[in-house]
């Protein structure tokens, strides 16, 4: 059974999908690293991709078992919570389309409480 994540300051949890394939996180833009794990960086932006304040980090391990998942700044060292700051509305919204592109590729699915 995969681990269950929540992205810092968001009230939903996510697991990877029991369904998840290699060539879909291929699909979706994740890169395996040396280590054979692989990693996902997608800019959280409102105007241009090239001056995000914020960006979206996951890392699937190499069985595709585990995930990890978080909103981090620019960087990518320190953790950002966008749902306590409105003027990141747009923002969370693409982050909401990024999730659930996901989800219909069969890569995470929500976890229900």
């Amino acid at each position: 059974m995969a681990n269950t994540v929540i992205i810092n300051g968001d009230k939903r949890k996510f697991t990877l999908s029991s369904d998840v394939k290699l060539y879909s996180l291929m699909d979706v833009g994740f890169t395996k690293t040396k280590k054979g794990n692989y990693n996902y960086e997608h800019p959280l932006y409102n105007d241009s991709p090239y001056d995000a304040p914020t960006k979206l980090k996951m890392t699937v391990d190499k069985d595709l078992s585990h995930l990890t998942m978080v909103v981090t700044d620019r960087t990518g060292l320190q953790k950002v919570n966008i749902f306590k700051n409105k003027q990141l509305a747009k923002t969370v919204e693409l982050l909401d389309f990024i999730l659930e592109d996901l989800e219909d590729r069969n890569i995470i699915v929500p976890v229900k409480d």
